[in-house]
């Protein structure tokens, strides 16, 4: 499963889950088995892939 280049600097993002938005900070995306889009996250040191539809930029 390609993963694409992860950006220079990791930008800050927030992610939809259980119905609020959390901040982290994408590392990655790739094209996940099902064919969606997936961003790599990192909250406080975990990472998850997070269908991209649940990510936004941050404005901070």
């Amino acid at each position: 499963m390609p993963v694409a280049p992860s950006p220079a600097r990791a930008v800050a993002v927030q992610v939809l889950i259980g119905g609020r938005w959390i901040a982290g900070q994408e590392l990655g995306r790739r094209t996940g088995t099902a064919g969606a889009d997936e961003v790599l996250v990192s909250h406080h040191g975990h990472l998850v892939w997070v269908d991209q539809q649940s990510v936004r930029e941050s404005d901070r």
